[in-house]
Formats: structure tokens, C-alpha cells, sequence
């Protein structure tokens, strides 16, 4: 059993509202921030700085393989020594970095200047959580964090427009001259509204055995494994979604980029309105039944996607499926993550720190696997889609909500 939650802070010392959550959906963001709107301007790296698509590829696994990291480190590392002062040390060396990107001179320097960017940038976003697990207790927790995803959600639909935008007007370069801005206004309002919510006499001993030994503390209370799981599994499946959605729908069924935009667009809408209804439910509806209703459409989604792959992939029943995903996904990832956060209060960096790592590393596990057999074979697709929603309602029925009768 996890300790209790401490009470609530007043409205005037909340970093929960006002400036303090606009602060905390700028932080949460930089993922979504600093890969979607610079999609548009991948064909423009290759040709400016004279290398090759796969090079610049790696610019993106090098970013999701430092925020993964980062989370995993900079979350464990803040029970010891608090949040406020590692959010501002990495928001300003993600502002450097970001600088970096933008002035970079060569392919090598920009995939060292995109690492350093997701491993600093990862402070923001593990912090955030671990801060609004700090201050705050049931249904406004569920509230904020959904509040939260439903705010990043959009960011697919809206940040490819404004990077294709700015990298009309001022090249691929300007992108990154726009993010180092976000990210200045970002650090001026942490700096001004982000208080310290972990007092001293909260925090665990420093040191890296410590910090080991607190991970597996984590791991080892049932329910917070269970909510792990499910909620890594899941993402685990939508990004498998993810990934394959380009072959399926362009080089497959013959969407021209604008309509397959406009469908994945379509399908982040979806998502963030079950994201924003889940809120509207928090404190109403008990968050284990609704865990249960998006786990129950997360399992009608594989169901729909294994048919679809072995069906010779239906553009109708592929466009039921992303839309029973989108919505069940929306349940899911809110509930399961401040259900698994309740579990480590008294740990909140570390709790946080083990959902950001296994969401991307899983994400970096699966994408490749969709593609095993071709962009025109749906196969690997259907299994992995299906192998990671069968072990996330296993995680989820067997560990967690068995472990919730006990």
C-alpha cells in the first residue's frame, strides 16, 4: 500500500492553476513540440545539410531515445533533490540544445544537439506529472492529467501545419528558432509560478543505489505494475498504430499525404475528445469502470485490426478500428496513469519516471515491427497490434484489478 497523499495546497500557492498548468502543458508538450512540427521539414534537412533520409531519421529516434532515458534518470533523481530546480536546469539546457538544432552545421552535430534536447526536455515532461501527483489527490488529479493529454493530443493535428508554416517562411532552421522561443516564455513562467512541491522532509535519501533500489520498490507494488503495464502495453498498440498508418493508408489504399493527414487528424480528435470526456467523468464515474470500458474497446480494437490484416486490410474496417482505438485509448491513458501514480506517492518521481521510459522505449520496440514484411503486407501489423492489447488487458485484469479485491 502506497502512503497517503498529503492535502491539498491552497489556490494561491497552487502550480496546478493558472499560469503554474499553462506552464505544466507547455512542459508536458515538448515531445509532441519538437517532433510533429519538424516532420514537414525532413525532405529540407537532407538537401541543407547535404546527407541522407536516414541520417536524418536519426534525428528522431535520437530525441525519443533521450526523453525516454531522461525521464527514467531526471524522475528518479528528483525524490532525492526535489523538482523545481531540475525542471529549470533542464528547461534551460533544452533551450540551449534547441539553439543547437538550429544553428547546427552538420548531420552529426544536429542528432547530438536532438539527444541532448530529448534528454534534457525530458525534466518537463516526467516532472509535471510527478508535480501534480504532489499537490494534488483523486478526481482532480484524474482531471489534470487528462487535461493534459487532451492539450498534447492535439498537438499532431496543429503542429505539422505551423512547422510546414514556418518552414515556408523562413526554412527548416526556423523551426527550431520557433521552439527555442516556446521554450524561453516556458522557463520565464516555471520560473515565476512553479513552486517546490516536494518538501525536504518528503524526499529519499540521494545516491544511485538508492535510486536503484527505489525502481524496484515501484515495480514491486502490484497495483502500480498493473497500471504499468496496461498503460505501456496499450500505448504500445496505438503507436504500432502509429507507425504502420502511413503504409497502410497511402502505399495500400492510395491516400494522397493531404487525405491521410486529414484522417490521422481526424483520429487525434477522436482521441482527445474521450481524453476530455474522461475529465469530465473524474469524481463521477469510478476510474476502474472506466479503465474497464477503454479496456473493453481496446480489445474490440484488435479484434477489428487482426480481422482487417488478415482480410486483406479493408480500408472501411481499418478506419473502425482507429476509431474504437482513438476512443479507448482516451479512457485508458489518463486513468491507468494516475491510477498507477496513486501507488507511489511517496514517490512520485520515480512512479512518473517508470511510465514516460516504458511508454517510449516500447514505442522504439514496436514501430520497426509493423514494417518486418513490407510497406504492403499488413501482417506484422495485425499480430503486433493484437500481442500488445492481449497483454495489456492481461496486465491490466490480472495484476491490477485482482490486486484492487485483495
Amino acid at each position: 500500500m502506497a502512503p497517503p497523499a498529503s492535502s491539498e495546497p491552497s489556490r494561491s500557492k497552487d502550480p496546478t492553476r493558472g499560469l503554474g498548468l499553462v506552464g505544466l502543458v507547455l512542459l508536458s508538450a515538448i515531445g509532441p513540440m519538437a517532433t510533429d512540427v519538424y516532420l514537414p521539414s525532413l525532405p529540407d534537412v537532407v538537401g541543407d545539410l547535404n546527407t541522407s533520409a536516414s541520417a536524418v531519421q536519426l534525428t528522431l529516434s535520437g530525441f525519443m531515445l533521450g526523453l525516454a532515458f531522461g525521464q527514467l534518470l531526471i524522475g528518479a533523481i528528483s525524490d532525492a533533490l526535489g523538482r523545481r530546480k531540475l525542471i529549470i536546469i533542464g528547461e534551460v539546457i533544452c533551450l540551449l540544445s534547441t539553439i543547437g538544432c538550429a544553428l547546427a552545421p552538420t548531420i552529426s552535430l544536429f542528432i547530438a544537439a536532438r539527444v541532448v534536447q530529448g534528454f534534457s526536455g525530458a525534466a518537463g515532461v516526467v516532472l509535471a506529472r510527478a508535480i501534480i501527483t504532489d499537490v494534488t489527490t483523486g478526481a482532480r488529479t484524474t482531471k489534470l492529467i487528462a487535461a493534459l493529454m487532451a492539450i498534447v493530443g492535439i498537438a499532431p493535428v496543429v503542429a505539422p501545419l505551423i512547422g510546414a508554416l514556418l518552414n515556408s517562411l523562413g526554412g527548416w532552421r526556423s523551426v527550431f528558432w520557433a521552439l527555442a522561443a516556446v521554450m524561453a516564455v516556458t522557463l520565464i513562467i516555471i520560473v515565476g509560478r512553479i513552486r517546490e512541491t516536494l518538501p525536504a522532509d518528503r524526499r529519499r535519501p540521494s545516491g544511485a543505489t538508492t535510486m536503484v533500489k527505489g525502481l524496484g520498490t515501484a515495480l514491486g507494488r502490484r497495483l502500480y505494475l498493473g497500471y504499468l503495464l496496461s498503460f505501456a502495453l496499450a500505448f504500445g498498440a496505438f503507436f504500432s498504430y502509429i507507425s504502420a498508418s502511413s503504409f497502410i493508408l497511402q502505399a495500400q489504399h492510395g491516400f494522397s499525404p493531404l487525405a491521410y493527414g486529414v484522417t490521422f487528424a481526424l483520429g487525434s480528435l477522436v482521441l482527445t475528445a474521450s481524453v476530455t470526456t474522461t475529465g469530465r467523468l473524474a469524481g463521477k464515474v469510478p476510474q476502474q469502470r472506466l479503465m474497464t470500458f477503454g479496456m473493453g474497446g481496446l480489445l474490440a480494437a484488435g479484434v477489428i485490426m487482426l480481422t482487417a490484416s488478415l482480410t486483406g486490410m479493408p480500408l472501411w474496417l481499418f478506419l473502425v478500428g482507429i476509431a474504437v482505438l482513438t476512443m479507448s485509448m482516451g479512457q485508458i491513458m489518463p486513468n491507468a496513469t494516475t491510477l498507477a501514480l496513486a501507488q507511489t506517492r511517496d514517490m512520485g518521481g520515480t512512479g512518473s519516471a517508470l511510465i514516460g521510459f516504458s511508454q517510449f522505449i516500447l514505442a522504439a520496440a514496436v514501430s520497426p515491427l509493423v514494417g518486418l514484411a513490407g510497406e504492403h503486407d499488413p501482417h506484422p501489423f495485425g499480430a503486433t497490434f493484437a500481442v500488445c492489447v492481449g497483454l495489456s488487458a492481461c496486465a491490466c485484469v490480472f495484476i491490477a484489478f485482482r490486486g484492487e479485491r485483495r
